[in-house]
């Protein structure tokens, strides 16, 4: 097959390393896994002697982070797609940079999308340290927290999206139920919050309540359905929304 891509997978949690080579194999033919590695010397290794075209990898790996090992390579002959469980909210904006990004658990959707670029980018040759700069900026970026700016009749409320537990509709008002931070009330109805906050994994479960799903620590079924929030709190789920809130929390 013409354009194989020879790729290395590096993460240092097995079950991790398994769902990639399992996705690769399923939905990206044309890619060729050599070989994979999970620790320092496992990863200088593998990347000097198996000449990948392509490497899969979360930046975090035990005490040392990625930066550690490709500071020490001569060359940087390689593309880079990173993998992490951390900030979805960076995803749409850089999924499709040259060097990629990809959020667990991995949409094969996105997986093939991104593999196809990187077939059609494999022609074009960076230096190391553009590699490095680049994928720095990239990792600067995706670990920035994201924030809104929302103005109403009393001024401008910047605040941090990571911090919003849960959004309260009172008609045209919105109480912002935030962690570790007092509660913000806003003159915006919630379908003016919803337009904010929904690209940032907020989803409308109730014509009352808009949820970060990142902070959903139980969902219990009895009682016609109800999520139980990080702070304890127990919100209803409207019937209309119960079968793509179960698809969004992945809900098997």
């Amino acid at each position: 097959m013409e354009n194989v891509l020879k790729c290395f997978i590096i993460d240092d949690e097995k079950k991790d390393r398994e769902n990639i080579s399992l996705l690769l194999k399923n939905y990206c033919p044309q890619v060729d896994i050599i070989g994979e590695a999970w620790d320092k010397n496992s990863i200088i290794k593998g990347l000097s002697t198996e000449n990948p075209d392509l490497v899969f990898l979360d930046v975090q790996l035990g005490s040392i982070t990625i930066f550690d090992i490709l500071d020490e390579l001569e060359t940087i002959d390689f593309k880079i797609i990173f993998v992490s469980a951390y900030n979805q909210y960076a995803v749409e904006g850089y999924k499709y940079n040259a060097i990629g990004y990809l959020l667990k658990p991995i949409e094969p959707r996105l997986l093939v999308e991104i593999i196809n670029k990187t077939v059609q980018l494999q022609e074009k040759v960076e230096s190391k340290e553009e590699v490095i700069a680049n994928f720095k900026d990239l990792y600067s970026k995706i670990h920035e927290v994201p924030k809104i700016s929302i103005t109403d009749s009393r001024g401008t409320h910047v605040i941090k999206i990571p911090s919003v537990l849960y959004c309260i509709s009172n008609g045209n008002y919105t109480t912002l139920i935030r962690k570790d931070e007092k509660e913000i009330v806003i003159s915006k109805n919630l379908k003016y919050i919803e337009s904010k906050l929904e690209p940032f994994g907020f989803f409308r479960i109730h014509r009352s309540y808009l949820i970060n799903l990142d902070q959903v620590n139980t969902l219990v079924k009895d009682q016609g359905g109800y999520v139980v929030m990080s702070d304890e709190k127990s919100l209803p789920i409207a019937r209309y929304s119960k079968k793509e809130l179960y698809q969004r929390l992945n809900v098997i």
